[in-house]
């Protein structure tokens, strides 16, 4: 539940930023501008499968209100209510109603549509419903196990996605030739609005986008929400919490990551590189998601 809502509030920061880039860039950058989303989502071939052209007007629809795909804001909130509904008993009433209203109102958006003049209200919309849901969380249920396990579900979900975006944004960023001296900065700028960390960046570093900055923010400062570091911080403590002998993989794999995050810097990330320091961090951090289901729930992946 608490990983589809956390999903839903990234797509639409990813896709919002993707729109705006879009539009700053020559024409015949747009294309990749607005295949950013569905990169980071894996859902290319997806939407190929639906829509001739790659518009905005179609990637709006397709990642927001689509029913036919899986990835799409409503599916996903549609997923993250059935969730809720199994485990209604353990939710406080706060919890379920901003749950069940941000359903019955995207359900209405649905049936009005979203057009690119009204997609900026939507995004908005959609980021606020999910404060809601944390903080209703955070400031009504019980420090149960049912809680750290919403927890977890929150950052495992914000991990992976930071990882994927930053690992997409850094290797538009290195396409750029000579010619395009500008290019790196407006992605850089797109990756730090995509992960809420762009005022953060320039408290920290200043106004000029730099890679290692970026990295070095985004993967190793324990004080930016969004942050790797912050991310497995959190994943390690919670699984501690939680009550039992069970879990012990998880915990181990949680605990190794989060050292390697905690005591690594700028200087062994950029010796091995972004792209690969990323790549193993996303199959790593699944492997985690994949043990706690193993582990706490019983659930094997073929």
């Amino acid at each position: 539940m608490a990983r589809y809502l956390e999903r839903a509030e990234s797509l639409v920061r990813l896709l919002d930023v993707s729109l705006t880039m879009g539009l700053i860039d020559v024409p015949e950058d747009r294309q990749e501008q607005l295949s950013v989303p569905l990169l980071v989502t894996g859902s290319r071939d997806t939407y190929s499968s639906l829509h001739n052209e790659l518009t905005p007007h179609s990637l709006i629809e397709f990642l927001l209100l689509d029913s036919r795909h899986s990835g799409s804001v409503y599916s996903i909130i549609c997923n993250a209510r059935d969730n809720a509904l199994q485990v209604r008993g353990n939710l406080s009433a706060d919890v379920w109603e901003s749950i069940n209203l941000t359903w019955l109102e995207l359900k209405e958006m649905r049936t009005n549509g979203v057009t690119e003049s009204s997609a900026g209200q939507a995004f908005d919309w959609i980021r606020a419903r999910s404060h809601v849901f944390r903080g209703a969380a955070y400031g009504t249920l019980l420090r149960n196990d049912a809680f750290r396990f919403l927890r977890l579900g929150t950052f495992v979900e914000r991990a992976d996605t930071t990882a994927r975006v930053l690992d997409i944004r850094y290797w538009l960023a290195s396409q750029s030739d000579s010619e395009e001296a500008s290019r790196p900065f407006f992605e850089w700028n797109a990756l730090l609005q995509s992960l809420a960390a762009f005022e953060a960046y320039q408290t920290i570093y200043g106004y000029t986008p730099d890679a290692m900055n970026v990295a070095e923010l985004l993967i190793l400062n324990e004080d930016v929400p969004r942050s790797l570091h912050a991310c497995l911080k959190e994943i390690a403590g919670l699984l501690e919490q939680i009550e039992g002998d069970r879990g012990r993989g998880a915990k181990r794999l949680a605990t190794s990551l989060y050292a390697n995050v905690k005591y690594g810097d700028r200087d062994y990330i950029k010796h091995r590189g972004l792209g690969p320091y990323l790549e193993d961090f996303i199959v790593r951090i699944q492997g985690i998601a994949d043990r706690i289901e193993t582990d706490y729930m019983g659930w094997q992946r073929s």
